[in-house]
């Protein structure tokens, strides 16, 4: 196992960058393979083939991070990033690939990885051949060496696509894999999630840590196991369990908790959602909600009147209060029932859901 060893939690340490990446974790990944130093080529300088700058038309200069030879030929490219930075970014992507079809290498093959993830692509497909966290290369080992081992190029390929959503579907599970016998973890430090999905989304009591739970899951299980949480609560472990490719049960007394849960984990078009939140936010503006502080107590009431929030529902003891509507203010309930009539409207139920939490965010 190439990272048996390796911290992973390194990736979020800001000293740890795009040189860390390419000597820690790609340089194994490339001798694991098959390359040496003959193969390997570092930094090429490539001119740009079309594109000059200036009045005297200098010319634009291409580095690639990594070349690979296979015989006289270059067989693929490679270009590594900072763990901070997305390899899904439209711009790297497009980076690379001015890289594969530049005219002194011609290769179909790219691929980008910042230490966290791995993506590989060829020139006349939209979806990644492969994808996959590099925590997880062991499950997708067989299929890199036939893709991109340099014996590989020389006896041909069968190529299948990955969808990067999908990609803990292609895995096999590990029959090995003894769940008597694995160790307790030695203390885990809590993170932040820079993608708010658990804390920043809702203010459900009960968060969990995602990163201390994700990583028990991960420890105590293996891909497509089911995990259940007969007391969910804000969902953290199913989610987090959902993320690396494990399924997930989530029970809760509370149907705020259920509620939320399956908004943020149904499947949604990101642009139909998008255009649905802002029609809403725009009758928003439009509005004179905003004034609600400033108007007198009687308009207040009516405004409260007008417009239907959730009321009487009890909350689980040990709550700091005993009903929902008592974690709003009259001025956070006016609003959000505005909101909710306005979400209301919207034909489709998922984004009525999706669109209820952007409104809280």
């Amino acid at each position: 196992m190439l990272f048996e060893n390796f911290d992973f939690n390194l990736l979020d340490n800001p000293d740890f960058k795009e040189d860390s990446v390419r000597e820690v974790l790609i340089l194994p990944i490339l001798h694991e393979l098959g390359y040496n130093h003959n193969s390997i080529v570092r930094s090429k300088t490539l001119e740009h083939p079309f594109v000059k700058i200036g009045s005297k038309k200098r010319n634009i200069h291409l580095v690639p991070d990594y070349l690979f030879k296979v015989g006289e030929s270059y067989a693929w490219v490679l270009d590594a990033k900072a763990p901070n930075e997305s390899i899904h970014d439209s711009d790297h992507i497009e980076q690379v690939y001015s890289y594969a079809i530049h005219p002194e290498v011609r290769t179909k093959f790219f691929a980008l990885c910042n230490g966290k993830e791995f993506i590989l692509f060829r020139d006349d497909e939209k979806k990644p051949l492969l994808f996959f966290p590099i925590r997880d290369i062991e499950h997708h080992w067989q299929q890199l060496e036939s893709l991109l081992s340099p014996s590989a190029f020389q006896t041909g390929k069968q190529y299948t696509y990955t969808d990067p959503k999908s990609f803990h579907k292609q895995t096999e599970s590990n029959k090995n894999f003894n769940y008597l016998e694995k160790p307790f973890l030695e203390e885990i430090n809590v993170k932040k999630r820079a993608a708010k999905r658990h804390f920043g989304v809702h203010g459900y009591f009960t968060r969990q840590a995602w990163n201390v739970v994700q990583e028990y899951i991960r420890h105590f299980s293996q891909r497509d196991d089911v995990v259940l949480d007969p007391f969910g609560g804000s969902g953290v472990t199913a989610i987090e369990a959902l993320m690396i490719g494990r399924k997930a049960i989530h029970i809760d007394i509370n149907p705020m908790s259920v509620f939320m849960v399956e908004a943020l984990i149904a499947p949604v078009k990101i642009s139909d959602l998008k255009l649905a939140f802002e029609k809403i936010k725009a009758e928003y503006e439009k509005s004179d909600i905003e004034n609600f502080k400033n108007w007198d107590t009687k308009k207040q009431k009516e405004q409260l009147k007008k417009h239907s929030y959730p009321t009487g529902f009890a909350l689980p003891k040990g709550s700091d209060v005993k009903v929902i509507e008592d974690l709003f203010s009259d001025e956070q309930k006016a609003k959000l029932a505005f909101v909710k009539h306005l979400i209301k409207k919207l034909k489709i139920k998922i984004f009525k859901n999706h669109c209820f939490w952007l409104s809280l965010v």
